[in-house]
């Protein structure tokens, strides 16, 4: 296939969505997805001469090969820091579909994406392009470099090692949705009773860096404090779900995404913004959560 400089373009474009929805899913990073990306788009470029039969199946590899790789090095670093982590949010108004919406792990929800972390590179990279992608196992093991056969069993280990762990999926989004509004409407009149009604009586919260675990119950104060020092606070979808965004001068400083138990709020996902693309959680705002932890 020859391939022009306007043809090359329009190809990658045309592929972008799913390179970027299948490393987001292997990463849990939207600045780690768009550095894959980019990095796949150099290869493209530089590979511009090379006969590719199925550009889209070269780009997939490409992609996912660096995806793996760059997993390999985020996994042994989350693995020799004490701080929690929590998988970047992703704002639903960009969200990458998957092209496989019934699959449970096409769900970019906070439950499915910290289940896939139980799994290695290569059976995530494996689970995701066959169960998500419908990649076929011949396709999966040429991206991989490895046979069919043992590219079925990754998936088939993989299948097993998140089969005892499958997340509640709640099929009445509007519910969900009327729920975090009633939510946030709570935060601004300041109502921590009805805040707390809202919530499961076993919901807590899971946070990143030094906001961690803790009862919901205790990280209601955090947040009343944070929407009195004037930040603004607002319904938002995120990661296929609905949760809350407080923003300071226009900028996400802290993220609430919700696991829905029927009408209540079950998991609360706070995620702190980590300082990419100009997005930090002021030190108020940390001292105000971690107040709330010891609360």
């Amino acid at each position: 296939m020859t391939r022009t400089p306007i043809s090359a373009t329009a190809t990658f474009e045309a592929a972008r969505r799913r390179l970027l929805s299948i490393a987001y899913r292997m990463l849990g990073s939207v600045a780690e997805a768009e550095d894959v990306v980019q990095e796949t788009w150099i290869r493209w470029h530089e590979a511009q001469d090379l006969p590719l039969k199925t550009p889209v199946a070269w780009l997939t590899t490409v992609a996912t090969r660096l995806a793996i790789d760059r997993l390999r090095h985020l996994q042994h670093e989350r693995a020799t820091t004490v701080v929690p982590w929590l998988p970047e949010p992703w704002m639903d108004e960009c969200a990458p579909s998957a092209e496989d919406a019934v699959s449970m792990l096409s769900d970019l929800s906070y439950g499915v994406l910290l289940m896939l972390e139980r799994l290695s590179p290569d059976e995530r990279a494996a689970l995701l392009l066959h169960e998500v992608f419908d990649c076929q196992y011949e396709e999966i093991a040429r991206t991989l470099d490895k046979t069919p056969v043992h590219c079925r069993q990754l998936v088939r280990r993989a299948k097993e090692r998140v089969q005892s762990d499958r997340v509640r999926r709640v099929t009445d989004e509007q519910a969900c949705r009327e729920t975090a509004q009633e939510f946030v409407a709570a935060i601004c009149r300041q109502d921590k009773q009805a805040m707390l009604q809202l919530l499961a009586p076993d919901a807590v919260v899971m946070g990143n860096g030094s906001i961690g675990a803790q009862a919901a119950s205790s990280f209601v104060d955090g947040v009343l404090s944070m929407q009195a020092t004037g930040m603004h606070v607002a319904c938002a979808g995120i990661n296929g779900g609905w949760g809350a965004t407080f923003l300071q001068h226009g900028k996400i400083a802290l993220a609430l995404s919700f696991e829905m138990d029927g009408p209540a709020i079950r998991t609360v996902y706070a995620i702190a913004g980590s300082g990419r693309h100009g997005q930090s959680c002021p030190p108020v705002v940390m001292q105000l959560l971690q107040e709330a932890v010891l609360a």
